[in-house]
This record gives structure tokens, C-alpha cells and sequence, in this order.
């Protein structure tokens, strides 16, 4: 019983960090950078750069280090997918996204000043091929996120936070839509320039919905109570 409580505390520990870490990644690279960009994968470029990389990583590798609940064998059909695998997909597809950037475009308000020239920052590159790659990556990210929310979080009797769980999950499934329609849309009008912030607001939605999601799942609210509980009491 104490090893189980023990491996039970452990995943709410990862699950609060990596729900802190989401909150903070938004905001931490548009303070330090100082401005908006088109898009979160732009930050790559930036001297925000430290808190992308750093953050993005810290998901992978908490990603592949959770493995969750083991399904009963009398319901491994039922559930198909086991936290494990999702969570490995998330995580491996995430340091993707860091080891592939976004492609170092003239038109992202020249943010890597290497841009132009043969001296790119970091991995920075122009190609549009691994670009693809980049997208499909964070894509496969956020869908893995969001049927983690949906069908995994949503397991057990505890049922308190359910429709939280599955509401995040579709959260981060029509934003995600609504980018790939965009995406569509720029590809066929300007060869898939970005400007503005909408990019980077769908973005941040979808960053949000997942880290309230497994803020919840790691039992956030009963330790900030509980820690408010023990300081009134004293």
C-alpha cells in the first residue's frame, strides 16, 4: 500500500509540474522577448529561446517518464490506448518539435538575424520539408494531450473532475482545427506567410487547455487547499 501512494504522490508531482510548466511557457517567452510573435515556434529564435527549449523538453521527458495507470486486463480492449503509450507518442513528438524547428522565414518579422544569410541559430534552417515535419510534430503532440484529457483522465470512479478533463481535450481539438484550417487558408492566398497573433493565441489556448487539465489530474486544487487549511489553522 505505501509503494502504491508513494507511486501515486510521484505522478501527481509530474502532472502538477508539467501543468505549471504549460502556464508558464506563454508567458515567459513573450516577457523575455519583449514583443509577439506569429507563433509560439518562433520564440526558437529568439533569446526566449532558453525558456522554449528548456520547457518543451522538460514536457518530453516527463512525458516518457509517466506511465500511469496499467489497465486491467479485462478492460485493455476497452481502453485500447494505455497512459503509456499516449504519453510516450506526446513526448517523443514534442522533442521533435524541439529538435525540428519551425522553418527561419524573411517574413517572420526577420527574427533570427542569421535568417538571411548561411548562419542560422541553433537547428534554425529554411526548409520546408523539415518545416512539415515540425508541424505535424506539435499536431501530434496536442492530439495526443487531448485524448489524454478526453479518454485517460476520464478513467476511475473518482469522477469529480471529469467534465473538466474532456472539455480541455476538445478545447485542444477545435483549436487545433481552426489551425489547420488556417493553415489551408494561407497556404492558398500567400504561400503560408504568418502574421498577426492569431497563430499564437490558438497556440496558447491549446497550451492552457492541457495544463489545467493535468493541473487538475495532479491534484492541485486539494494541495493549495490543504496548504491554506494548515496555514489559517495555526
Amino acid at each position: 500500500m505505501s509503494d502504491n501512494t508513494d507511486i501515486l504522490n510521484s505522478y501527481c508531482r509530474i502532472r502538477k509540474l508539467i501543468g505549471i510548466l504549460g502556464f508558464l511557457l506563454p508567458i515567459l517567452i513573450v516577457i523575455f522577448y519583449g514583443d509577439f510573435l506569429p507563433s509560439i515556434s518562433h520564440y526558437y529564435y529568439t533569446r526566449s529561446a532558453l525558456f522554449f527549449i528548456a520547457i518543451l523538453t522538460a514536457f518530453g521527458f516527463f512525458l516518457i517518464s509517466y506511465r500511469g495507470y496499467k489497465e486491467p486486463e479485462n478492460q485493455q480492449k476497452k481502453w485500447r490506448l494505455s497512459d503509456d503509450f499516449v504519453t510516450h507518442v506526446g513526448g517523443f513528438a514534442v522533442l521533435i518539435v524541439v529538435l525540428l524547428p519551425t522553418a527561419c522565414t524573411d517574413n517572420a518579422l526577420e527574427i533570427c538575424n542569421g535568417c538571411p544569410s548561411s548562419g542560422f541559430c541553433l537547428f534554425g534552417h529554411k526548409n520546408s520539408t523539415v518545416n512539415i515535419f515540425h508541424l505535424i510534430s506539435a499536431a501530434l503532440f496536442f492530439l495526443s494531450m487531448a485524448y489524454m484529457s478526453i479518454f485517460n483522465f476520464t478513467r476511475g470512479n473518482d469522477k469529480k473532475y471529469h467534465v473538466f478533463y474532456t472539455l480541455c481535450g476538445w478545447i485542444i481539438i477545435g483549436a487545433l482545427g481552426l489551425l489547420f484550417i488556417e493553415f489551408l487558408i494561407r497556404i492558398k492566398i500567400d504561400n503560408f506567410n504568418l502574421t498577426g497573433m492569431d497563430v499564437y493565441i490558438l497556440e496558447t489556448i491549446m497550451v492552457f487547455a492541457f495544463a489545467i487539465s493535468w493541473l487538475l489530474k495532479g491534484r492541485t486544487l486539494e494541495y493549495v487547499a490543504s496548504i491554506f487549511h494548515r496555514v489559517s489553522s495555526k
